[in-house]
């Protein structure tokens, strides 16, 4: 009987180390599937990274092709401003020449102006300036420049955004 009494021992271990192999088993697969679980998740937020940053970047290239929306920005209005300084110095000049008036006399002429026609300095500005290089060529070829009232006829009608006064 002891043979007998040996197997049956030796098969209940047996037996018992093939239930803790199946627990251990169904223990790691609880575990590959909570793994996998999270790694779909992790995949996913990766995605949604990905996607997010490829809006950011689109929206990034737009804001470099649409001066509109870097309109309110103050890198935006400090290049307007460099932009338009220059113009507004030769106005200042022209005026300055003209008048014999002093840069601080002159720029307040040309504030003064912009705000009671309701232009901005710099297009006002830019208007002297143009008015004026319009007609330089015709000051050279006659001896004497023409006086106040020619200067308006020549340029239109008269009205005060078509001629500058110096009144501002």
């Amino acid at each position: 009987m002891a043979p007998d009494n040996a197997m049956h021992g030796e098969l209940h271990d047996l037996y018992a180390q093939a239930a803790a192999a199946r627990e251990k088993s169904l223990l790691l697969v609880g575990q590959l599937r909570a793994t996998e679980r999270q790694a779909n998740e992790n995949w996913r937020l990766i995605q949604d990274a990905w996607g997010r940053t490829e809006v950011i970047r689109a929206d990034r290239k737009a804001a470099r092709a649409e001066p509109d929306r870097l309109r309110y920005s103050a890198y935006a209005r400090l290049q307007a401003k460099l932009a338009s300084m220059p113009v507004i110095e030769q106005a200042k000049g022209i005026i300055m020449a003209r008048y014999g008036w002093s840069e601080d006399q002159a720029f307040d002429a040309l504030r003064r102006a912009s705000q009671r026609e309701n232009v901005k300095v710099r297009d006002l500005a830019a208007s002297i300036v143009a008015r004026t290089t319009r007609t330089a060529p015709g000051r050279r070829q006659s001896a004497q420049a023409p006086s106040g009232d020619e200067r308006r006829h020549r340029t239109g009608s008269g009205d005060s955004r078509d001629s500058y006064r110096a009144s501002a």
